[in-house]
């Protein structure tokens, strides 16, 4: 037998589940090598001599697809071991497993053995393509005209002769190897079998050079696989080129047909178990690739199966689980699908009882290259009917990217996303809403309904089927796994990608019949009667939701550019300002400290806490002194440089006499720099200072230090009250030194305030990846919270500043479209109006009733020398101005202002069953005292604390609480949940009907002003939903009008009727902006 055929030593593998039977051997960075298991085994390809054409072909047609593996003798392999001088031989039994071999559709004629070849290819322009080249001595040949029956494809181009068909590289490549006779198959689009590298590694002693092993995988019960066009079964590999040192010295190369580092596909036993189900589903698809088949295909959709459901689910290449529309060009976490990606292929799955030819259920359509468009046109009929049920996972990206070719989407019937949120609102930490979890989750596919024998298959992660491990630089397999772009898998593996893509929509079905069952078993109960079942309830209010949703984000909010321009201008230009004044007071103590970053922890960390000792470990401290690199902005020449360098050397240390205390720490011990801690080191003074750098721009130093002169106060002297001070006053002992301390830091502070409103707002607002064509943007906005509140991401319009510190009235960015206005309406106090509801409390109910400021009767309630200054007219609730009248006739109860903050936040904070611990830490008192305070406004509510306490013992007992309308909360974990998460828990139990009825009423609002006919009429759209906030845009001409009807909606929001023991209190402007409307 002859040695392998590898200049260095390689080690003898035989996987268990050795089949088929022959397997790879790879030295990294030279090229692959593949052996037959016949009896004539392990023949040297390089220097060996050629083997007869005539062994290779059939009448001038190589014959590689429609090969099978013969059943192979016993054979052996050995070693050499260099440390104990000897050869270690090893002997393996012969395989006589039946050997199964299905390409594309046909089986195989018995009695064929596979053939050694190896691969090279061209790299030409990045554009690759492969080439099989084929060398054997023992193969059977079949006539050419049982060939012609089996090759399907047409796009083979076969090259017969002495390197015909490849470049002179190639041709030298070949000549190299001993193939100077052979014969090379080039494709349209590439044919892949899928390659499995052994996770060990075998390493030469001497050379210390890893060789890796590779065995062809098994698809399913086929080993050979063809997942491209129907063509040869090649393998992905580079050519070596003499020019490239790294193809000398193991390191990775660009990996055909991705363009990616060459990667390893990851092998384990799920990966291997996936794709066999998988190829399943291949059978069940009818793919359509022509206008023609199109056609014929929608006729059927939109007539003989009209009535069916169809499961029209989208997926993405990242970690979110979206529609049977693959799209390209797009990042999913980043980027808004308006106006933004392209479809590569889209599937329907009608269900089991339709037939769209040769018992195929399902259609997969190509959309990928040319005629694309045209043939997603064609789909229009089916698409824009709205009497055709669609059901999607994540309806909102399949939305966008099909109407982006300017198709319109009707008939939406369910989003089995939002059906599994409503059946069990908990998932978020128990698997996730994601089609993969979902349908991976046999608990929720229980109920799914199944044909005889009929197996129900959930989505594949294509991280685990298409996942490919990337190599680091010097050969050696990485952790980091990379998917293709999906346009490769689609035009490489693609019957693979087919199945797994055909998938999504079968399960989306699947999912749906399952979900629809278990919320028809679940009972609607609202103000203790039965409404039906919980179906009803998502087909009532949930559907037309998540509908509405989808087009309020298709509508998206205009943004003035040019003003986010200017305040990012004014932003940045205070940033230096405040960044100038720190470091120029620092610069007094440590003289570096003039060049310092004062956005890095560690520098901030070593000026403020240098010497310290580590909290966790005792005998690491922080250096009295250290030294930092940084951007040499000043072109400082250091001693014994001829020129500045990029960067410079400072050291920065703590100053001397100054001792910072402080209770906050990082993880790892060492003392924390956040904002919190610098803000309690500042105090609640300005950030104003008495000098300036000098090299800061006058123009933009005057402009804001104008600015901040307005908002701030100014500084205080030494001879008044010091209580304003934070702690950094007393540390660096008092006076004006503590004084210009405190006013530095709160610099500092503006610095990172200033930075973060630019990094979250300001630069956000103005990217073109969360905005369409027409300059808007257009956020998602999702159902995924507990309690059913919406959120909302790219961007999170949600989280904007707060006005009292919206310093650069970020608000007034968002515009109306000329000739149009804004409509902001917002409920008033909508928490604490459903907590008197729920609660039925009479003290809560009848201050909401006799109106007025809500927070100041609840002081006065709570303190009785408050409510005898009232009943004395010593002071007023509140005063309306009447004609003639310049002022109250008496102080307001604002004379009593800290006592109502503490009363407003107590109204807040009980609402959602805030701890005393959490408020004494807010009100910096003691525990004791904040209980008392707690126990105060309890004193005249005691309905609520027996309406909460009622909420903790249905939640422990049955596991769940629900919300005005009856949606359900769910709490699984009970039962084996510590202390602490009981805790957690019964907190949930109280603020989930709160926050999750008040999520009700703003839902039933919406959709009552989606419905008003006079709305529409007038041209009135939803836009977006800031939590009790809604905002629309239409006509100005009649915007009156339309804010009166906004109110009404509001204010009855259940069918036109309002079901609560109290009034929905509204406030609605108009203007041209939402800043204006606050």
């Amino acid at each position: 037998m002859a040695k392998m055929g590898f200049s260095a030593q390689t080690s003898a593998f035989r996987p268990s589940s050795f089949y088929p039977q022959y397997f790879w051997l790879c030295r990294s960075g030279t090229r692959f090598c593949s052996f037959n298991a016949s009896t004539k085994v392990f023949s040297r390809l390089d220097g060996s001599e050629p083997q007869s054409v005539n062994n290779l072909l059939s009448n001038g047609t190589l014959n590689v697809d429609l090969l099978e593996l013969k059943r192979g003798s016993s054979y052996s392999t050995s070693q050499y071991d260099r440390s104990e001088r000897r050869e270690n031989a090893f002997m393996y039994p012969p395989l006589n497993k039946p050997s199964e071999h299905e390409i594309w559709s046909g089986g195989i004629t018995a009695g064929h053995t596979a053939s050694d070849w190896v691969k090279v290819t061209e790299d030409y322009k990045m554009k690759r393509r492969p080439f099989a080249i084929n060398r054997s001595a023992n193969i059977e040949i079949l006539r050419q005209d049982k060939i012609a029956d089996k090759d399907k494809s047409g796009r083979s181009n076969v090259y017969e002769g002495e390197g015909e068909g490849l470049s002179k590289k190639e041709r030298e490549y070949v000549g190299n190897l001993g193939l100077a006779r052979g014969t090379c198959v080039s494709h349209d689009r590439a044919s892949v079998i899928h390659v499995r590298r052994d996770p060990e590694s075998y390493t030469n002693d001497s050379e210390k050079k890893v060789v890796k092993q590779s065995q062809l995988m098994p698809q399913g019960v086929n080993s050979l696989k063809n997942y491209g066009h129907k063509g040869s079964i090649t393998c992905m590999d580079s050519i070596p080129d003499e020019k490239d040192p790294d193809m000398t010295n193991g390191k990775s190369v660009s990996c055909d047909g991705y363009d990616e580092i060459i990667t390893e596909n990851i092998a384990t036993a799920e990966a291997t178990e996936l794709r066999k189900r998988l190829s399943k589903v291949y059978d069940k698809v009818l793919v359509v690739d022509s206008i023609t088949a199109a056609e014929q295909v929608v006729n059927m959709l939109t007539n003989q199966y009209k009535n069916h459901i169809h499961a029209c689910d989208t997926e993405a290449c990242i970690d979110l689980n979206f529609t049977h529309t693959f799209v390209a060009n797009i990042d999913v976490k980043e980027e808004t699908p308006v106006d933004h990606g392209e479809i590569i292929c889209f599937s329907i799955y009608s269900g089991s009882g339709a037939d769209f030819g040769d018992g195929k259920s399902c259609i997969w359509v190509d959309v990928l290259d040319g005629g694309g468009r045209e043939l997603l046109t064609v789909f229009a009929p089916f698409f824009e009917d709205g009497s055709i049920k669609k059901v999607w996972h994540n309806y909102s990206f399949d939305y966008h990217v099909i109407e982006n070719y300017g198709l319109k989407v009707d008939g939406f019937f369910a989003d089995t996303m939002h059906m599994a949120r409503l059946w069990n609102s908990a998932r978020r930490t128990e698997g996730g809403y994601s089609l993969e979890a979902l349908t991976g989750d046999s608990e929720v596919m229980s109920d799914a309904k199944r044909g005889p024998g009929e197996e129900v298959i959930g989505k594949v992660s294509m991280k685990t089927i298409f996942g490919r491990r990337k190599l680091r630089m010097d050969g050696s397999v990485g952790k980091l796994i990379i998917i293709p772009p999906v346009e490769d898998l689609q035009r490489v593996e693609r019957e693979l990608w087919i199945c797994y893509s055909a998938l999504d929509s079968i399960g989306t079905l699947k999912l749906y019949q399952s979900l629809e069952k278990k919320l028809l078993k679940r009972c609607w109960i609202l103000d203790g009667q039965y409404k039906g079942s919980m179906f009803k309830f998502y087909q009532q209010y949930m559907c037309p939701f998540g509908e509405l949703l989808v087009k309020m984000e298709a509508e998206g909010m205009l943004v003035d550019r040019d003003f986010l321009s200017e305040i990012e201008r004014v932003a940045k230009a205070e940033q230096l300002v405040s960044a100038a004044r720190f470091r120029k007071w620092a610069s007094k103590y440590c003289p570096d400290a003039k060049y310092m970053n004062v956005g890095s922890d560690a520098q901030l960390r070593q000026l403020f806490f240098g010497g310290i000792q580590n909290r966790k470990d005792p005998n690491e401290f922080l250096p009295v002194e250290k030294e930092f690199r940084v951007p040499n902005i000043d072109n400082i020449i250091e001693e014994g440089k001829k020129s500045p360098t990029k960067y410079c050397k400072i050291t920065l240390r703590k100053p001397d006499g100054v001792d910072i205390e402080t209770d906050k720490y990082t993880a790892s011990g060492w003392p924390s720099v956040s904002g919190d801690v610098l803000k309690n080191l500042a105090g609640k003074v300005s950030a104003e200072f008495d000098f300036v750098d000098e090299d800061i721009d006058e123009e933009l130093t005057e402009t804001a230090t104008k600015r901040l002169s307005e908002e701030n106060e100014t500084p205080p002297s030494e001879d008044r009250d010091t209580s304003a001070y934070g702690a950094a006053y007393a540390a660096f002992g008092g006076g004006q030194a503590g004084i210009e301390a405190c006013h530095a830091i709160a610099a500092l502070c503006e610095v990172c305030s200033i930075d973060s409103l630019i990094s979250n707002f300001i630069l956000p607002l103005q990217g073109n990846h969360i905005s369409g064509k027409e300059g808007r943007i257009h956020c998602s906005l999702n159902i995924n919270t507990e309690t059913g509140r919406l959120s909302a991401r790219r961007p999170n319009l949600q989280n904007q500043p707060a006005l009292e510190k919206d310093r650069y009235k970020i608000r007034q960015a968002f515009v109306a479209a000329p000739g149009n206005s804004l409509i902001v309406a917002d409920y008033g106090q909508l928490e604490l109006r459903i907590l008197a509801h729920l609660a039925n409390c009479e003290s809560m109910l009848n201050a909401f009733k006799a109106g007025g400021d809500f927070h100041s009767r609840t002081a006065m309630n709570m303190y009785p020398h408050i409510r005898e200054a009232v009943e004395r007219k010593d002071v007023h609730l509140e005063w309306h101005p009447q004609p003639g009248e310049d002022g109250p006739p008496a102080p307001l109860l604002y004379a009593f202002a800290s006592v109502k903050r503490k009363a407003k936040m107590l109204n807040f904070s009980i609402a959602i069953w805030e701890t005393t611990v959490g408020l004494a830490r807010d009100w910096k008192v003691s525990r004791e005292e904040a209980q008392k305070t707690v126990d105060l406004w309890y004193s005249d509510r005691k309905e609520v604390l027996l309406w909460q306490d009622e909420r903790k013992k249905q939640a422990r007992r049955f596991q769940f609480v629900d919300t005005l309308l009856g949606r359900a909360r769910h709490f699984p974990s009970l039962k084996n949940a510590s202390s602490a998460h009981k805790a957690h828990i019964d907190r949930a139990a109280i603020n989930t009907p709160v926050q999750g009825s008040a999520a009700d009423v703003a839902m039933c609002a919406m959709l009552e002003i989606s419905k008003n006919t006079r709305l529409k009429v007038l041209g009135w759209r939803l836009l977006l939903q800031v939590h009790d906030e809604v905002i629309l845009e239409g006509p100005t001409e009649s915007a009156e009008e339309a804010k009166t009807i906004v109110v009404e909606c509001m204010s009855k929001p259940f069918n036109g009727e309002n079901i609560l023991r109290v009034d929905l209190s509204v406030d609605a402007k108009c203007a041209q902006n939402w800043y204006s409307a606050k």
